[in-house]
């Protein structure tokens, strides 16, 4: 092989040109292997992080839609669960994980928009994964053991300013989304009562059951079952309609307190920040029909979720949206880290 010189400068030594060479050829096809890697994706099991126990709705709607997943992107669909801390441990650990599209997050409002706010985290949820969809979002209940003598929630308010220290709410989680949205509700309506704090729904039913604590904010199928047998009393519905179930019991709205509107319980996947856009959209897509199937439009009615099923745009414009108002909150509540 003979090396001509170079006229635009010296010529390189030849074992200093096939070195060069040889690293572009191989930056070269790295490029395509990416691009195969996102086209062939996924080709190995999907684990979705869940921040907390089995049995809640954050916890049962990804394994509602598990198996649809599944069925849509040949692949397993695995949900793990890593309670604790209202949901920044499992956020966390998926940031942190590879962004391969393997590892993704099944959120609650909490953990997006109202941890960052209440907690110090080691990451921003915000820009820390990327938004695939709002999967579903529903509306609370209000409710209270029926051995307090308030029907309503006007006369809660009043006994509380009249026994004060006596009246303890219930929350799964210190700085959660729950936590928030009930000492908005205490700071709307005066009313005297204090918080206990637990590490999930689990722990908090049998002392609300029990009168230990005596209001709590929970999703309707949570709670359903024990109004409809009169072990609890729902006072007021946290949305923007009456429970078709509960027709008596009227909206935040209608108690005077239109804010509370916003306190919704809604649902999201996420991935890690610097996932590839082709398989972000690959999982929106995957998600928005496994939506539209007749057995997950059941499970969510049973749940009373509203199917979703964004783009990736609006999901992030909604959580800038609940970013800001949860942090106006929190700071009305002295609840921000310190």
């Amino acid at each position: 092989m003979t090396f001509h010189s170079n006229p635009a400068g010296p010529a390189q030594p030849p074992r200093r040109r096939f070195m060069a060479l040889g690293a572009g050829l191989l930056s070269a096809s790295c490029m395509p292997l990416a691009a195969m890697a996102q086209s062939n994706y996924p080709s190995r099991p999907i684990r979705i992080v869940v921040g907390f126990a089995a049995g809640g709705l954050t916890d049962s709607l990804p394994r509602l839609l598990s198996q649809p997943l599944s069925e849509i992107l040949g692949q397993p669909v695995v949900i793990e669960n890593k309670a604790g801390a209202a949901g920044s441990i499992a956020t966390t650990h998926v940031a942190k994980a590879a962004p391969d599209g393997y590892t993704l997050l099944a959120s609650g409002v909490g953990n997006i928009v109202v941890l960052p706010h209440t907690t110090r985290m080691q990451i921003n949820p915000l820009t820390d994964l990327e938004h695939i969809t709002m999967t579903g979002e529903g509306d609370q209940i209000l409710s209270i053991h029926p051995d307090v003598p308030a029907k309503t929630f006007e006369e809660f308010v009043a006994l509380s300013k009249a026994q004060p220290g006596a009246m303890f709410y219930g929350s799964a989680g210190i700085g959660g989304n729950m936590h928030l949205y009930l000492e908005q509700l205490r700071l709307l309506s005066g009313a005297r009562i204090d918080a206990v704090q637990y590490k999930g729904g689990n722990e908090l039913m049998p002392d609300l059951l029990a009168n230990r604590v005596q209001m709590s904010l929970n999703a309707p199928p949570v709670v359903e079952g024990y109004i409809q047998e009169g072990k609890l009393r729902p006072l007021l519905i946290f949305g923007r309609e009456r429970n078709p179930k509960m027709k008596q019991v009227p909206t935040v709205r209608e108690a005077g307190m239109p804010e509370l509107e916003a306190a919704s319980n809604w649902f999201g996947l996420h991935a890690p920040k610097g996932t590839p856009q082709a398989i972000v959209r690959r999982l929106n897509a995957a998600v928005v029909e496994a939506l539209q199937r007749p057995a997950v439009q059941l499970g969510l009615k049973t749940m009373s979720v509203r199917a979703v099923g964004d783009s990736p745009e609006h999901f992030r414009a909604r959580l800038d949206k609940d970013y800001r108002a949860f942090g106006e909150v929190a700071k009305a509540a002295h609840m921000l880290a310190k």
